[in-house]
């Protein structure tokens, strides 16, 4: 493994590069505990990872085993999230130098939320509060994701994005 999980000051656990990683090398192929269904909802003794599902564009959620569960949110991430034939991958999206909390923007790839959470993440452009869409981020924030957005996520929501581009244009 290129990285340690230790304590973090303010998101309890954290994933640190134990070595300096390229942007675009992969850092972590995410493993999953089990899938969570109606059949299969969490267990009493599972609700602590509540926080820690990942949820497929197809509708299927997973429960993100250990050590992946520790990629913490940032608002200025050094890595994002990437598909290839329904495997998840952790890939640096800029240079991370050893000692480096390696984080993820979990908003990105998320869309009509239905809650909000207070950001931590200590960032200097800390957006404060997350509704889990995608799309009500502020303009910039979208833009600057795009070469970063998961293939399927950008399948998907094409015309969206489009319109936002030819905005972007206009303006």
């Amino acid at each position: 493994m290129r990285f340690n999980i230790k304590k973090t000051d303010l998101k309890g656990m954290g994933i640190y590069a134990k070595e300096s990683i390229s942007a675009y090398d992969v850092i972590s192929k995410i493993r999953y505990i089990r899938e969570v269904t109606r059949d299969t909802p969490l267990l009493e003794s599972e609700k602590h990872l509540q926080d820690h599902i990942h949820y497929w564009p197809d509708g299927r959620m997973f429960i993100v085993d250990e050590p992946d569960t520790y990629f913490n949110h940032s608002c200025e991430p050094n890595a994002y999230i990437y598909s290839a034939n329904k495997e998840y991958y952790i890939i640096a999206k800029a240079d991370i130098k050893s000692g480096d909390e390696i984080t993820v923007d979990y908003e990105i790839h998320t869309t009509g939320g239905d809650s909000s959470w207070e950001c931590k993440c200590g960032a200097r452009n800390c957006r404060g509060l997350h509704r889990w869409d995608f799309f009500l981020l502020p303009p910039k924030v979208i833009l600057n994701s795009l070469p970063f957005l998961d293939p399927w996520f950008a399948q998907v929501h094409g015309e969206k994005i489009r319109e936002i581009l030819k905005q972007e244009l206009k303006g």
